[in-house]
């Protein structure tokens, strides 16, 4: 028999025979150009001084005494797959090594590369030829990541980073650069370890106060047997004891509690790789809850806001803690859940608000799915709050043929809820509300008379009453409509220097805006002419110069908003602005006028002697004006002087009409045969074909108002100078 320490030294020997050799590349590629060379490494726990051998596509072709062998200057037939061994150990796993004649090249690691493990790969070119613009590829698209030189790094590597590699770059050749792209070069990255599993002990689920076990399993790969694993237990997403090492996870007793899911994670020491499981429910059965029922108080479920409202979930059978949950319909989330060893459990809201209204149910459960009771309604209700009256008219204000609408609602208030609506305190109509929102009313506002103070009233028919609202006064603009443009004159004539008012006016229209235009164009200052003031419909010439005589209109408009004006332009009124004659013109004038003074009194002879002694006076007049005084016989101008033909007849001082009718001042008058038509507005003669025209003794500012006052036979007081129509020749 053999003592303990030769078994030790037996199986410490077997153990090293049955260890294998670790080959190595220096450098760590398994792809050169040709050419290049190329150190072979053998590694084993012997110690140094043992020989080596070599082996080249499964046949030796060299012997050692060092663990290295170079390969200097390699050539194609040095491609292939290389291992080592000693005396004392196995064959190494084969490192394949390839060699290139391209100009360019992804040069690869020569070991297999597994989860988590770092993978470098570099773009190399041929003679360390420099290489620009270089970009990686795995299955054909594009992989470079931002400030990458000639090598690509991946710190941690994942199965999905297996594929196939190339590179391509600009190098330059023999004269110029030229884009190379190496050969693709194959990576797997293998999996360290499986994904795990959870499983639990026996069959079925577990019943309450029994033993259960979970373990967590996975396997590892062979050339990675001496990797340390750890292994994370969760119950619900919660970690329950931490990393272990234990394949196993043990429940002394389960209860209700231990229901759940279940699941595991397996990860390395260095969690570089971690894996989870997938999840495993476990309930533990028990006797299950039954005809669950739900009772609410008051009674039939009507409470007023603010009163206690209970809810009263109960279970007939079911045994152990029970879980109570209250749930409202419409809602995903519980009102309230807790657990209780009883038969019945109160749930209850001290003071119930409007949004307690809805239908509830509870749901009962002892580890078994749970079991709802029916449903009961629960109405809780509101008096109606002081209700809010909005208009749709922009800035409570409306135009005519506008239809606006009145909305009233309350904020609170349980439905249905009537909505009342009045004008001045007139009712308008009503409307019935049956679940939350506002009652509204159209209003066609026809005239002025829809405007005034509007509210509305809210009843829901409790205690509390109608709730009024606050006032609203809405106002009613009248478009303009009929515009027309007027002047204080009698005539479209003005001299010039006179003054002039142009009045504007519309038949209908609330507030109405004016706008003067001169010749189509909105009224501005002429050149060297003074700018007439418009103050409100009036637009005043102080002074009318000849500039300001043309085409004048106004244009009346209001507005509802900046969006809604309305405009009415009047007609177009022509102002025609006269010059004052001119000195000359003057000068005969007053040599006419002393003529008319001189025909006038020997008319007034003529006048007397018909009249048969009727005698008449004139007042004094308000100016002093020179005495009027018969001119002598002599000292006349001759006719010719005059304008008259000797054939013509001479009228001295005209007779008025009518004694009443105030002083007169004559002229000379020329009366001619007319062979054509009349002198417009004269009067015809009987017995002659005779007409008297009649000079106007003007005031240096003459008005109508001063004409119409001598025409008229009521006026009491004359002015200095009058102004006479033609007047048959007596």
């Amino acid at each position: 028999m053999l003592g303990r320490a030769e078994l030790l030294v037996l199986a410490l020997g077997l153990a090293a025979t049955a260890q294998k050799a670790t080959l190595t590349l220096d450098p760590p590629w398994s792809t050169v150009f040709r050419g290049h060379s190329v150190t072979l490494i053998c590694s084993t726990s012997h110690s140094p001084g043992q020989s080596f051998t070599w082996y080249h596509n499964n046949k030796s072709f060299r012997y050692t005494i060092k663990n290295s062998l170079r390969i200097e200057k390699t050539r194609m037939s040095d491609a292939g797959r290389y291992q080592c061994k000693t005396p004392g150990s196995g064959r190494s796993d084969p490192v394949l090594l390839t060699i290139s004649e391209k100009w360019l090249i992804l040069q690869a690691p020569y070991y297999a590369v597994f989860e988590g493990d770092p993978l470098h790969l570099r773009c190399y070119g041929w003679n360390e030829a420099g290489i620009k613009g270089i970009k990686f590829y795995r299955n054909g698209a594009h992989i470079t990541p931002s400030n990458v030189n000639s090598e690509l790094s991946i710190k941690q590597a994942r199965t999905s980073d297996s594929g196939k590699y190339h590179c391509i770059g600009s190098m330059k050749t023999t004269f110029t650069f030229t884009c190379e792209m190496s050969p693709a070069v194959s990576i797997s990255v293998q999996e360290l370890f499986s994904s795990p599993v959870l499983r639990a002990a026996g069959s079925g689920d577990p019943i309450e106060g029994s033993p259960v076990t979970l373990r967590c399993v996975t396997e590892l790969n062979p050339q990675k047997s001496d990797t340390l694993l750890q292994r994370v237990f969760y119950k619900d997403s919660r970690d329950l004891e931490g990393a272990r090492s234990s394949l196993d996870y043990h429940i002394p007793v389960a209860g209700l509690q231990d229901s759940g899911y279940y699941h595991c994670a397996v990860q390395t020491v260095t969690s570089s790789v971690r894996k989870w499981s997938p999840k495993l429910k476990i309930t533990v059965k028990r006797i299950a809850v039954s005809q669950v029922s739900m009772e609410v108080q008051p009674l039939g479920g009507q409470v007023m806001e603010g009163e206690r409202l209970v809810l009263n979930c109960s279970v007939t059978l079911g045994t152990g803690p029970i879980t109570f949950s209250w749930h409202r319909k419409g809602s995903s989330q519980a009102l309230r859940t807790e657990t209780q060893v009883s038969q019945s459990l109160v749930y209850e809201i001290p003071a119930a608000t409007e949004t307690d209204t809805g239908e509830y149910y509870c749901m009962a459960s002892n580890g078994n799915a749970p079991a709802p009771s029916p449903g009961v309604k629960v109405a809780v209700k509101v008096p109606v709050s002081l209700p809010h009256l909005t208009v749709s008219a922009t800035g409570a204000w409306a135009a005519i043929g506008d239809v606006v609408e009145i909305r009233c609602e309350s904020p609170r208030g349980s439905a249905p809820i009537v909505y009342r609506f009045h004008h001045e305190g007139a009712a308008l109509g009503n409307r019935t509300v049956s679940s939350r929102g506002p009652g509204s009313l159209a209003l066609n506002v026809t005239s002025e008379r829809d405007s005034g103070t509007y509210f509305c009233e809210a009843d829901n028919g409790m205690a509390s009453g109608p709730q009024h609202s606050a006032p609203f006064h809405l106002s009613v603009l009248v478009p303009v409509s009929g515009a027309t443009i007027a002047t204080d004159r009698m005539g479209p004539e003005v001299m010039a220097g006179e003054s002039l008012n142009l009045n504007c006016s519309v038949e209908s229209g609330t507030a109405p805006l004016f706008k003067w235009l001169h010749n189509a164009e909105e009224l501005a200052a002429v050149s060297g002419l003074g700018l007439p003031t418009a103050v409100g419909n009036t637009l005043h010439f102080g002074s009318v110069q000849l500039g300001h005589g043309g085409n004048y209109q106004c244009i009346a408009s209001n507005q509802l908003s900046p969006q809604r004006v309305f405009q009415a332009p009047s007609e177009i009124l022509a102002i025609a602005v006269k010059e004052h004659a001119s000195p000359w013109v003057a000068v005969a004038v007053s040599f006419l006028f002393l003529m008319g003074v001189v025909a006038a009194l020997v008319f007034y002879f003529k006048c007397w002697k018909k009249a048969e002694g009727m005698f008449f006076s004139a007042p004094e007049r308000d100016t002093q004006l020179p005495a009027q005084h018969e001119p002598p016989g002599k000292g006349l101008p001759p006719l010719g002087s005059l304008g008259l033909h000797a054939e013509d007849p001479l009228y001295g001082n005209v007779c008025p009409l009518e004694p009443e009718s105030g002083e007169v001042v004559y002229t000379v008058v020329n009366i001619k045969k007319t062979s054509g038509d009349k002198p417009k507005e004269t009067l015809p003669r009987d017995n002659e074909e005779y007409y008297v025209s009649y000079t106007v003794l003007a005031d240096p500012k003459p008005t109508w108002e001063s004409a119409a006052e001598v025409r008229s036979p009521e006026g009491g007081f004359l002015p200095a100078n009058d102004i006479y129509e033609n007047v048959p020749h007596l």
